[in-house]
Formats: C-alpha cells, sequence, structure tokens
C-alpha cells in the first residue's frame, strides 16, 4: 500500500512515482489524504492502473470519474 497526503502535483510526481513502482505485485493506493492533484499526478496513477486499486475520497471522485481512471483501475471510498 502507497498512501499518499496532501497535494499531488508536478512538484512531487517524480516521489509518488518512485513510491509505486518501488513496489510489486498488486498495488492498493490510499488517496483519501489528498487534497489535489493535477494532471501530472492522475498521469501516475494511470500508468500503474493495470495493478491498482485506488481508495480516494468523494474530493477527488469528479476528477477521477472524469479522467476515465475508473474505466482501468478499481476505485473505492468515493461515495459522498
Amino acid at each position: 500500500m502507497v498512501k499518499a497526503v496532501g497535494e499531488i502535483d508536478l512538484s512531487n510526481t517524480s516521489a509518488f512515482s518512485a513510491a509505486l513502482a518501488e513496489t510489486s505485485g498488486p498495488l492498493v493506493v490510499d488517496l483519501t489524504e489528498v487534497l489535489y492533484i493535477d494532471s501530472a499526478g492522475m498521469s501516475v496513477l494511470f500508468t500503474y492502473a493495470d495493478r491498482a486499486e485506488i481508495v480516494a475520497s468523494p474530493l477527488l471522485a469528479p476528477i477521477i470519474e472524469v479522467s476515465g481512471l475508473t474505466s482501468m483501475a478499481k476505485v473505492h471510498g468515493m461515495d459522498a
């Protein structure tokens, strides 16, 4: 499991991607404490979508749904 906190944006996507790359096999990405994610952060999630389950808060639901990530990875916890 990888838990992210705060903001995921261009300034820290390298670290976020490295953390996801360090895991092998199925991956759980906990975004429940993420307040903001930009397109660079979403791009990292798409890179690992084939083996990821994402736990997100309702705050991120619109971004995740519009991006199409829900069709590529299991996403949990987006209910208000």
